[in-house]
């Protein structure tokens, strides 16, 4: 295997943060983050309009306030990674409790497989390696890094219980046999994505994937969503499961695509609203929404 400077620059690091308390080291993350959108504006601003469009009515200081503790547990999550990456399977499920599984196994029971929405909130890295550490065969849908050493490094890190990491530029071809094995098929719903359909989420469209909800009707495929919840400000999680019910298609395939696209969305609401300071608010999921604005504002003017 061919290495390079930067991967092996992030195993040494890795080692080493991975030999300090994990909660000193998520600690310091936050401490970071905090402090980063005094640097980083861009991303600072994307948050404030983020938070602005779906909390109007909320005081800018209350803003501000979640936007600082979303950059904090970006950088608590990002601290948090060589733990999650190299400690042991007994270490990582000892700081996890899990809730709704009785569920899951039973629409598994058939011996058919399940979809899995899941969205960037807190440590979503330790989120997506539960699946496999449960012992779930599991297929997540990820993007790869630019980096092929470092992308490989972090993707033996993802598979070290049995995962299989597929990256989305190769196609779809291997979901429909996995989950006739009776595997997971995991994917985030809360990214903006060029080729997506406009879909509600928090309320406002966004452009999303609709590849869950064409195979859950194409196969009868059972949807959960899954999220990971922080426990306070440690390394401590509840992973809670849950049924995800989709409209009744219509025969209209890309209306009731939307339509199922949507309710998975807005079973998260609920989750987001509780804590929002969890979510990745630094990511232009509302992309679309500002396009329009400054197509509108080329056309009409600005006002």
């Amino acid at each position: 295997m061919t290495h390079n400077p930067t991967e092996l620059a992030v195993r040494l690091l890795f080692w080493i943060v991975r030999l300090l308390p994990v909660r000193l080291v998520g600690g310091i993350g936050a401490g970071i983050g905090r402090a980063l959108p005094l640097f980083d504006r861009r991303h600072r601003d994307i948050a404030m309009r983020n938070l602005t469009r779906i909390y109007p009515e909320r005081p800018r200081a209350w803003r501000k306030r979640v936007m600082r503790e979303s950059f904090a547990e970006l950088g608590r999550t990002v601290f948090e990674l060589p733990h999650v990456y190299l400690r042991s399977h007994a270490f990582l499920r000892s700081r996890v409790k899990v809730e709704g599984e009785q569920a899951l196994r039973a629409a598994l029971e058939p011996g058919h497989g399940s979809i899995l929405v899941a969205c960037h909130h807190s440590n979503w890295e330790f989120g997506a390696l539960m699946f496999s550490l449960l012992g779930y065969p599991t297929g997540i849908i990820y993007r790869r890094l630019n980096n092929p050493a470092l992308d490989g490094f972090l993707k033996a890190c993802r598979e070290r219980f049995g995962a299989r990491m597929v990256d989305r530029d190769d196609g779809l071809r291997w979901v429909p046999k996995f989950l006739k094995q009776g595997g997971l098929t995991a994917i985030m719903i809360d990214q903006h994505l060029s080729t997506g359909s406009p879909v509600p989420f928090l309320g406002h469209m966004a452009s999303t994937t609709l590849f869950p909800a064409v195979y859950a009707h194409k196969y009868g495929t059972p949807v959960f969503g899954v999220v990971l919840h922080r426990i306070g400000r440690g390394f401590r999680f509840r992973l809670h499961f849950w049924p995800i019910e989709l409209p009744a298609p219509t025969g209209a395939k890309d209306a009731d695509a939307s339509h199922a696209m949507a309710a998975m969305a807005d079973s998260f609401s609920s989750t987001i609203h509780q804590r929002p300071e969890l979510w990745l608010w630094s990511h232009r999921r509302w992309l679309i929404l500002e396009q329009e604005r400054m197509l509108a504002d080329v056309v009409y003017g600005a006002p």
